[in-house]
């Protein structure tokens, strides 16, 4: 039974690509009153609960809560600051810095509903409201009410525009009015057509004013006023909204769908296109000049443009898997359906054939017309030819072979058949040849068969790619470069260069060479055919939707971005129907158009129809978390050692693609070079003590790079015990204690070395002293025997002898007596030894010891040697001076000392000389560094100086 279905171009049965974000998506309501882009990119949208702003992944929403005067947005204006001005039901709220707060300068507002917001050349604000007319904002902040001023009370404003040459439209539900400078006019018609219910204004590139009311549309330009309404093609006369493309052309809302005039006609979309809603609120055209929609009760629907149309059983298909198509000699395209039966397009009707009609099966999976202009018909259940407009079934006495894969024709007419377990047959409508693993194959599941120009048979198995060349096979496997040995499909391109689509990604054989182009963020992706368009360009049909391929790009790649920009993918975003597709199901029919069968239908693709996308995607952190807590970009804030934990959210504004936004990003200070994402976060635990800066940029689809780079700057400081201060302190600690430890050791060392010294004088005092002094008395003791005077002469000089060595040697127990190393036992010694020098009155001695610190400690060199240079200068006085009087001055701070002996004789009482005595003073000055200075002019004097 035909079946016939009639598309008609008034009903356009196919889907269009549109795309629809809702509640389920993020969007708070599915109202839409309201569109912006603002400047960094993002789209704002203005529902009757609440704001939204929507980076093409995520909605961010606004609520009374968070400082809305009113959960109806009507309109929303960016200034030139970035600030956004919220008409509401109650008034207009401000949005920075994240934060809504309503002026108190626009109080006056509050009790109107606000419809819209217009920034004019000179920066004032014009506001259209419900019941007050039109109010104006200038820049002093200061607030009129336009309309009221120039007499006309209480009509509702719903529009304000401005055309290049100054002059400010106001539309309201009145009429239009006209504002150059202080000339004021006010049209209820102008040139013969009502000008009531406004709803919409808008200046074109050209400086023409498209205006959008209850009755249709209306174009002025240089004085002339035209409308376009039913008999133009617009869809309904109720206008909601009105954009205009960079190209000039216009998009309208209407409560019938969306209108799009390109100056010669209007293409209407409703519901039976793909519009989520048939009442379109609010239009616009953004940056990459995609149209956004805003409807009630279908969220946004957004358009990018007719690249793709699409069928599946609600528009007229019998199944939606669809896995063949074939163009017959008259231009026809046949599809086949997994279940459904095959279709025959002629381009205005598809007409349906099934079991009903002789079919053999309706599990379809290949179609092939043979030069005899016979469509053969692969099927699950075997094959079926229809030709001459009847269809009939090959029996299985003939042809006992099943799941029919693929079929080509050689030059000789023999039809060679993929199957799914018996291998490929060579057929000539009579008899069969069967080749298997038993006959050159490695295995007998074939899925695609292609002829070279030399006549090489190729086959795609799930064994790996054997040729045939008409006498032996040849094998490929994964050993040779497949990706996988699972191959789906074969392709042969315009230089004979062969492609094999794999379940692991796509290979390309040049000679004997295959080369796998699988890209860095295509793992796990199966590539069930490709192909080339008429101008020659690669298509991939994956698992994840069909893959524009650059090959010159690929090859001749610097870095990793751009391998990856050699792939372009189109999936459902763009508009295709599915993003898997099957098998081989693809056709590059002769008028251009690409037909695509998926397991949800069919998609018509039109690449002639595709546009680069030339506009630089914006880039903007979204959340920057260190250790859990958020902070600003612009803060450049410094952390602790432990807060080193980073987290970096960010996001690529470019619509058209948005999942396909490529990334680059480095953390200075970590990372040596860029690295590559699609992700939209980042992470850096445990980061080391330093300064960085994270930096992001983002590619879009077509690899346009953002205008900006985004960054970041922080710094995580040393901990304490890696600072330079505290390295300095631990320095001066291991210095102190190397000092303490020195100290200690020599305190020690001079404790042991003083108490050697106490014992010394001690042995010598006790032993040596003792021994000479018991010699003189024995001499003592003999001198007063009967003995000869010779022998008493010599032992009273022995006596003599004895007792100097004990003077002597008490001077030298004294200098080792470690208990007498004081400044005090100096002055001690000093004052004995003139007691004991000078018994008589004469000379008198005065001692000056006021500077100096008894308790100060003297080294012993020093002590041992200004002892005997005094004693030396005393012996001097004593044996050569007249004097009366001796001064004797001694002082010591612990760092320098000085010694003077001084007398007042005059005449000597025997000849002073330099003698031996004078010497050794200088010598043993000499010995402790010090300076002596010696004089006999006016009296005796040694004055002796010097530093420890």
């Amino acid at each position: 039974m035909l079946i016939v279905l009639v598309l008609s171009e008034g009903t356009h049965s196919q889907t269009l690509p549109f795309r629809t974000y809702s509640i389920e998506q993020g969007l708070s309501e599915s109202v839409v009153h309201s569109l912006i882009q603002d400047e960094k990119g993002y789209i704002w949208a203005g529902t009757g609960f609440g704001l939204n702003r929507f980076d093409g992944v995520r909605f961010k929403q606004y609520y009374e809560d968070d400082g809305l005067p009113d959960s109806r947005i009507n309109t929303i204006l960016e200034d030139e600051r970035g600030t956004l001005w919220l008409g509401t039901d109650s008034g207009v709220a401000i949005l920075e810095n994240d934060t809504i707060r309503t002026p108190d300068y626009l109080s006056a507002l509050n009790e109107f509903v606000i419809h819209s917001i217009f920034r004019d050349q000179d920066g004032n604000l014009w506001f259209s409201t419900e019941g007050s007319g039109v109010w104006k904002l200038n820049n002093d902040r200061e607030l009129t009410n336009i309309t009221e001023q120039f007499g006309y009370k209480g009509i509702e404003g719903r529009s304000v525009t401005q055309t290049p040459d100054g002059v400010i439209w106001m539309g309201t539900m009145n009429g239009i009015a006209r504002l150059d400078g202080r000339d004021f006019t006010f049209f209820e018609e102008m040139y013969g057509q009502s000008m009531t219910e406004i709803r919409d204004m808008i200046v074109s590139i050209d400086g023409s004013l498209w205006i959008g009311t209850n009755g249709g549309l209306y174009h002025y330009i240089e004085g002339r006023l035209s409308r376009y309404g039913r008999s133009h093609g617009l869809n309904n006369l109720s206008i909601q909204s009105v954009s205009v493309t960079n190209e000039g052309t216009v998009w309208v809302g209407t409560e019938a769908g969306a209108s799009h005039f390109d100056g010669e006609k209007f293409t209407n979309y409703t519901t039976e296109q793909g519009l989520s809603a048939l009442i379109v609120y609010e239009t616009l055209i953004d940056r990459e000049g995609n149209v956004w929609l805003g409807t009630l009760g279908g969220g946004l629907s957004f358009f990018s443009g007719e690249t793709f149309s699409n069928y599946n059983v609600d528009t007229g298909l019998t199944n939606n898997v669809v896995n063949a198509f074939a163009e017959d000699h008259e231009g026809n395209v046949w599809v086949g359906m997994y279940g459904g039966g095959i279709a025959r397009f002629d381009g205005d009707t598809f007409t349906y054939i099934d079991e009903s009609d002789g079919l053999i099966d309706n599990k379809i999976f290949t179609l092939f017309e043979d030069s005899r202009q016979r469509l053969w018909i692969g099927t699950r259940d075997g094959l079926s030819v229809y030709e001459n407009g009847r269809v009939s079934k090959i029996s299985e006495d003939i042809f006992p072979f099943r799941v029919i894969r693929k079929i080509v024709e050689d030059d000789e007419g023999y039809l060679w058949i993929a199957t799914y377990n018996s291998g490929v047959i060579r057929f000539d409508g009579e008899n069969y040849r069967q080749y298997n693993t038993g006959r050159g194959l490695l295995n007998n599941t074939v899925m695609d068969i292609k002829i070279d120009n030399e006549g090489t048979l190729w086959f795609a198995t799930y064994g790996g790619v054997a040729s045939y060349d008409g006498s032996s096979f040849r094998h490929y496997t994964i050993g040779d470069g497949l990706p996988s040995n699972g191959v789906i499909h074969i392709h042969i391109d315009h230089n004979d260069d062969l492609w094999f689509s794999t379940f692991n990604g796509v290979a390309k054989m040049e000679g004997d060479t295959i080369r796998s182009l699988v890209s860095d963020d295509q793992v796990g992706i199966v590539s069930y055919f490709t192909i080339q368009d008429h101008d020659l360009g690669y298509w991939v049909g994956t698992n994840r939707g069909i893959y524009r391929f650059d090959p010159d790009l690929y090859f001749e790649a610097e870095n990793r971005v751009d391998r990856i920009q050699a792939f372009k993918l189109f999936n459902v975003n763009q508009g295709l129907i599915a993003n898997e597709l099957n098998a081989g199901a693809s056709l590059v029919a002769s008028n251009g158009i690409i037909w695509l069968g998926t397991v949800e239908g069919l998609s018509l693709f039109y690449p002639e129809r595709l546009k680069k996308n030339t506009t630089p995607p914006g880039i903007e952190f979204e959340e920057i978390m260190v250790s859990g807590h958020s902070t600003a970009e612009d803060e450049s804030p410094i952390y602790t050692h432990d807060q080193n934990f980073v987290q970096i959210s960010f996001t690529g504004l470019s619509y058209d693609s948005p999942n396909q936004i490529l990334y680059e990003y480095r953390l200075r200070g970590l990372d040596q070079g860029w690295q590559t994402t699609r992700e939209r976060t980042v992470r850096y635990p445990s980061l080391t003590p330093n300064q960085y800066e994270f930096q992001v940029r983002a590619y879009n689809a077509d690899g346009v790079i953002s205008d900006k780079t985004a960054r970041f700057s922080f710094k995580i400081k040393q901990p304490v015990w890696l600072r330079w201060w505290f390295f300095a302190l631990i320095f001066a600690a291991v210095v102190g204690l190397i000092i303490f430890y020195y100290q200690y050791f020599r305190a020690t060392k001079q404790i042991d070395i003083e108490r050697m010294r106490v014992q010394i004088a001690s042995d010598l005092h006790d032993d040596v002293g003792s021994s000479l002094t018991e010699l003189a008395l024995q001499t003592d003791f003999l001198r007063a025997g009967d003995i000869g005077d010779e022998l008493r002469d010599t032992l009273k000089q022995l006596g003599d002898q004895s007792r100097k060595i004990v003077s002597s040697l008490d001077d030298i127990v004294w200098s080792i007596d470690a208990r007498n190393d004081t400044a005090g036992d100096m002055t001690d010694r000093m004052q004995d030894y003139i007691n004991h020098i000078f018994r008589s009155d004469e000379p008198v001695v005065y001692y000056d010891f006021e500077h100096l610190k008894m308790d100060e400690k003297l080294p012993v060199h020093i002590k041992e040697n200004l002892y005997l240079i005094f004693k030396e200068s005393v012996n001097n006085i004593a044996k050569h001076s007249n004097a009366t009087k001796v001064n004797i001055l001694f002082s010591f701070n612990g760092k320098t000392f000085e010694l003077l002996v001084r007398d007042n004789g005059t005449s000597f009482k025997n000849d002073r000389k330099s003698g031996q005595g004078l010497r050794n003073i200088r010598l043993r000055a000499e010995r402790i560094k010090a300076n002596v200075t010696i004089e006999s002019k006016e009296g005796f004097a040694v004055h002796v100086k010097g530093k420890i």
